[in-house]
């Protein structure tokens, strides 16, 4: 079965729209000109006009170094009308990443990638939740999924969706399983995963056959060839019409909720 992220997405937006709108804006930085990162952009940039918020995108230079980065983004984060910031990544080779995203302030952290906001978070300190744990969360929910009694296996265990997701299913599910880029043979090894969790960015890493009847699949893999857009799943794998497997396709699964995510949480932090 098919699982809709952008019916789930427009669900997220829709109750958004009955709270009371934020008045500031969201800034956004972009570094070069990656196509991919373009297009992301847009897809929030979508969302923002959808939900009547003031989206300013900010473009800066490729060869930018990692200093520039930090004092520019800090500067245009830091005026009170600026309800929200993100640094699309990825960052060019040359850039520290960890230490731009720390220019931006705590309390307008969208994206939480800055140390402040990931510690806040891993302390319980936090009113947000990284888009992709509040992602997992959301898909878990709606898929009628009884945290404490399930197997999960996440592959990769990287800075935006690995790290974050590991933490918060820790201590509370009844067996977590992380994979991470050393692990050989990943495809003989996810049989008894209740739920596997994929953000390795590897096309079809893994397939239906993998997988044990009514496993669930969240999907936030990417990987772009020859114009189109692949998951870590192989969605095409699912043959079956009486197959009972959940998945997140791609595009259209994960992406669509990472974005609503974001914005929930621009809410969250701009709230009265």
């Amino acid at each position: 079965m098919i699982i809709d992220g952008k019916k789930i997405a427009s669900d997220i937006l829709a109750e958004l729209k009955n709270r009371p709108q934020p008045k500031k804006f969201f800034g956004a930085v972009l570094v070069g000109d990656d196509l991919a990162s373009v297009n992301f952009l847009r897809q929030k940039e979508s969302v923002a006009k959808e939900l009547g918020i003031e989206f300013r995108l900010y473009r800066l230079p490729g060869e930018s170094t990692t200093d520039d980065l930090r004092r520019e983004i800090a500067r245009l984060a830091t005026p009170k009308t600026c309800g929200g910031c993100i640094v699309q990544l990825p960052l060019p080779e040359n850039v520290n990443k960890y230490y731009v995203l720390n220019a931006i302030p705590k309390e307008k952290d969208v994206d939480l990638l800055s140390e402040q906001a990931l510690g806040g978070f891993y302390t319980g300190r936090s009113k947000v939740a990284p888009p992709s744990v509040a992602a997992v969360e959301e898909i878990l929910r709606r898929t009628n999924h009884e945290l404490r009694e399930l197997k999960v296996i996440l592959i990769g265990a990287g800075f935006l969706i690995g790290k974050p997701v590991g933490f918060w299913l820790q201590d509370k599910v009844a067996e977590l399983t992380v994979f991470d880029k050393h692990m050989k043979n990943i495809r003989t090894r996810l049989k008894d995963a209740d739920v596997v969790v994929s953000g390795a960015g590897v096309k079809n890493l893994f397939s239906a056959g993998d997988l044990k009847e009514g496993a669930l699949v969240i999907d936030f893999g990417f990987n772009q060839e020859g114009g189109k857009i692949f998951g870590d799943f192989d969605a095409s794998s699912v043959s079956s019409r009486e197959s009972m497997i959940q998945y997140t396709p791609t595009p259209g699964g994960t992406g669509p909720i990472l974005v609503a995510k974001l914005f929930e949480n621009f809410y969250a932090l701009n709230g009265e």
